[in-house]
């Protein structure tokens, strides 16, 4: 019985073993009309917790999970407009139809980046940076 059972998991890495892990370019073109930034925005987002932010610094973008009452959001948008700055925080859409909304995202400025980080900060969250 052992010997069959580990016939049977020698197989299936086997199988396994010859599929490599798909590339941005090879989920770009599964999915027709949804742009490489789009899945880039969807994979952070799928992989933040409500304790991480990201800042992708070539779209002056922030990106995290909100928590249920929004207070994330909140102390945002409090930072910003203690600038004197009016923006909007936006869902970031997932599917290729828009339908499901995972995470948020608001553009920063780099002269913003600090007061906003110093916020998040104080609520306890960690803010990563990244430069794809």
């Amino acid at each position: 019985m052992s010997s069959k059972l580990s016939t049977y998991s020698n197989r299936r890495t086997q199988v396994y073993s010859k599929f490599r892990a798909p590339e941005f370019a090879d989920i770009a073109n599964m999915r027709p009309g949804v742009s490489h930034d789009r899945i880039i925005e969807a994979w952070l987002v799928n992989r933040l917790s409500v304790t991480q932010s990201i800042y992708r610094k070539s779209t002056h973008q922030l990106y995290f999970c909100d928590t249920t009452g929004g207070a994330t959001s909140e102390a945002v948008l409090k930072s910003l407009l203690a600038l004197k700055i009016q923006r909007g925080v936006e869902k970031v859409r997932v599917d290729s139809l828009g339908a499901i909304y995972v995470g948020s995202k608001i553009r920063i400025g780099t002269n913003e980046l600090p007061v906003v980080t110093a916020a998040l900060r104080l609520m306890g969250l960690e803010v990563i940076y990244v430069d794809f």
